[in-house]
């Protein structure tokens, strides 16, 4: 069953409301352009993030490989894919982005390269993931300082679980992962106080390579 235009509205407005929301919406306006542009939002979920840059006026496609996870999308143009073998051209896309993904990935440098190969050239690759400073200890204490309970602490808690088991990563860390695929890293940033999450925005200069 899918989402009516009224649901889609309602549902996009509370996700947007909790803290992951919030973080997400600040996430985009950090690596969105002013301009529209053609987005792809892979490991999209229920493609919240899809949905919020198209608000801002983007042309956007978001693709997951859990089915479960479109049939209530946020968006309307979504596609069930593998972020290690995407269903696109090289060069398809001005922007790729994953937030929450790579560092759930045994091994992410196949999904990195694939953003990279359908990145236009001097287009740029946005990721959202776990800092070098997440730990469980770290997010217990955040969630005692903002008096987090329920949902929202468990979250939290089980993010960092899964970030101290898979991947924690630095500006050094991505700018190597980012070369090996052909991704120059431009900027990076942290959020979540302490500075749990990392940003990071990398330009598409060459072709993806191991």
């Amino acid at each position: 069953m899918s989402l009516s235009a009224e649901d889609h509205d309602y549902f996009l407005a509370l996700q947007t409301r909790t803290g992951w929301g919030k973080t997400l919406v600040r996430f985009l306006e950090w690596c969105l352009p002013d301009r529209p542009v053609r987005v792809l939002d892979v490991g999209a979920g229920p493609a919240l993030a899809s949905a919020l840059a198209a608000q801002r006026g983007h042309w956007v496609v978001g693709v997951d490989r859990d089915p479960l996870m479109l049939a209530q999308s946020l968006h309307p143009t979504v596609a069930l894919a593998d972020a290690g073998a995407l269903p696109f051209g090289a060069g398809a896309f001005d922007l790729t982005l994953a937030s929450n993904l790579l560092y759930l990935l045994p091994d992410p440098l196949p999904a990195l390269r694939e953003m990279a190969r359908v990145t236009a050239p001097g287009g740029y690759v946005a990721v959202l993931n776990p800092s070098e400073r997440m730990s469980v200890a770290a997010a217990r204490a955040l969630a005692d300082a903002r008096g987090l309970t329920g949902l929202a602490r468990e979250t939290l808690l089980n993010l960092a679980a899964r970030a101290e088991a898979c991947y924690r990563w630095s500006p050094a860390d991505l700018g190597a992962l980012f070369a090996r695929v052909g991704l120059r890293l431009v900027r990076t940033r942290t959020a979540m106080r302490p500075g749990l999450l990392r940003w990071a925005l990398a330009e598409a200069v060459s072709s993806g390579r191991v």
